[in-house]
């Protein structure tokens, strides 16, 4: 099967706005790259455009004589030292000046960064709310995303994976069980049945539709054997297989929360459909609802470098 090797992400890439939201992804990235033995990058994208919003409504000239970009370099070589110092591992910090997720996505080309993790809410909500930065790296690279609600204390024990069977999932999950080997695994199914109400308005009786869930039941039992079969897990490995009947976003939810987890995984396509305008995408509908981390995996992760073997 291909499995990420914990060891073999040498570099994470903390993109940080100083904020508090910030602060508590960068002690996750800092965790992280002391388990897995990577480096860790901080960095600030300075945007000097919303400096200039806030020059336009506040008196800024009166608050300090610095320059803010100056400031900010410098509260972030005070955090470095800091996470250095506490958690014992190489940590390097950076400030670029720009739109943050262009600049995050030439950094992580530029340091050859195998995770990033990224603050779920920052200062300029208009910017980060939803996710919406770590959304936008995502699309522009092919590196996973750890969306960061809250700091997690126990290292990640129960993390649920979300699948709809696609090779994205099964890529999302392979990356799930070799970078948290050690943790209970839920891989979760939802299926729902189509126009229910519009059957039952036309008279379809309770019976029917059972006999309808039934089926979608064995289908997505039989789908996801085949999964199981394909990963061919390793026995060491924690995993439990569920397919439940619901809506997928609230089911995820729902779930997280039933189970304890304290980390959600999802597979995230590139393509954005119909479906995710008009009714808003799975990812979306958990990023806005859940107060779990959230770890987007991409559907263009190679599968030949930086951490995916065949074993």
């Amino acid at each position: 099967m291909s499995t990420l090797l914990p060891a073999s992400i040498k570099t994470i890439v903390i993109a940080t706005d100083l904020s508090q939201s910030a602060d508590a992804a960068a002690e996750q990235a800092a965790a992280l790259a002391r388990r897995c033995g990577a480096s860790l990058w901080m960095l600030h994208v300075f945007n000097d455009g919303i400096w200039a919003s806030v020059k336009g409504i506040y008196d800024a000239e009166r608050w300090s004589d610095n320059e803010p970009v100056l400031s900010a370099r410098n509260r972030l070589s005070q955090q470095v030292r800091d996470i250095a110092d506490r958690y014992g591992v190489c940590v390097t910090g950076e400030t670029r000046t720009g739109h943050p997720a262009t600049e995050i996505a030439h950094f992580i080309d530029e340091c050859g960064a195998d995770l990033v993790v990224v603050g779920k809410h920052g200062e300029n909500s208009g910017d980060t709310f939803l996710g919406g930065t770590a959304l936008k790296v995502l699309k522009q690279s092919n590196v996973p995303v750890l969306l960061t609600h809250r700091n997690t204390a126990n290292d990640y024990s129960k993390v649920l994976i979300a699948t709809d069977f696609s090779k994205c999932d099964f890529k999302a999950a392979r990356y799930a069980f070799g970078l948290f080997p050690t943790s209970s695994h839920y891989v979760l199914h939802t299926y729902y049945i189509a126009f229910e109400g519009c059957m039952r308005i036309a008279g379809a009786s309770d019976r029917a539709i059972e006999r309808y869930n039934d089926n979608e039941l064995q289908n997505s039992e039989e789908k996801m054997a085949r999964m199981r079969a394909t990963l061919a897990v390793d026995k060491s490995l924690q995993v439990e297989w569920m397919s439940i009947c619901g809506y997928p976003g609230r089911e995820v939810i729902r779930q997280s929360e039933k189970l304890g987890v304290d980390l959600i995984v999802i597979g995230k396509r590139g393509v954005v459909t119909l479906e995710d305008h008009l009714l808003g995408s799975v990812t979306q509908n958990v990023l806005y609802h859940t107060d779990k981390n959230v770890l987007l995996v991409p559907d263009n992760l190679p599968e030949d470098i930086r951490g995916l073997r065949e074993s």
